[in-house]
């Protein structure tokens, strides 16, 4: 029987290769992954509404963790923060392409209306935000 530390050790020795093998497995898998999922709105619907009623699991967990555990936790896990922001940086620059040229495209309309008064910025700041919302949904990577 292993300490509690030998499980530990192997645990993490292990990871590297747990690691590649997982990834290989994603990689080789022909099952329907994401239909999979969404079949599973209701079961994950009804576990969530379970898990987040009043004294589920969800606050009861939090309550053990505390604030201390949570900032603990976030202090541990910091070097996750500008990995995910490097990782995610082509994804950012595609939808930021969008969304610049988007607005240049709506600044003309918005420019030509009438300045000046209270009455005109809100009528240019109304349009504006209706056009913004015009492109919901179309300007993410």
């Amino acid at each position: 029987m292993k300490t509690p530390q030998q499980a530990a050790a192997k645990w993490d020795a292990s990871t590297s290769v747990g690691q590649q093998t997982w990834l290989q497995n994603l990689q080789a898998t022909t099952k329907p992954i994401v239909q999979a999922a969404i079949n599973q709105r209701a079961v994950m619907q009804t576990n969530f509404s379970q898990a987040t009623q009043p004294g589920g699991r969800w606050e009861t967990n939090l309550a053990k963790v505390g604030d201390g555990g949570i900032k603990q936790a976030a202090a541990a896990k910091a070097g996750n923060y500008s990995t995910g922001v490097t990782q995610a940086q082509p994804k950012f620059l595609s939808a930021i392409t969008k969304i610049l040229a988007y607005e240049q495209s709506g600044l003309p309309a918005i420019y030509a209306m009438p300045s000046g008064t209270t009455a005109a910025g809100v009528a240019r700041a109304g349009a504006w935000i209706q056009y913004m919302a015009a492109g919901k949904g179309q300007l993410g990577a």
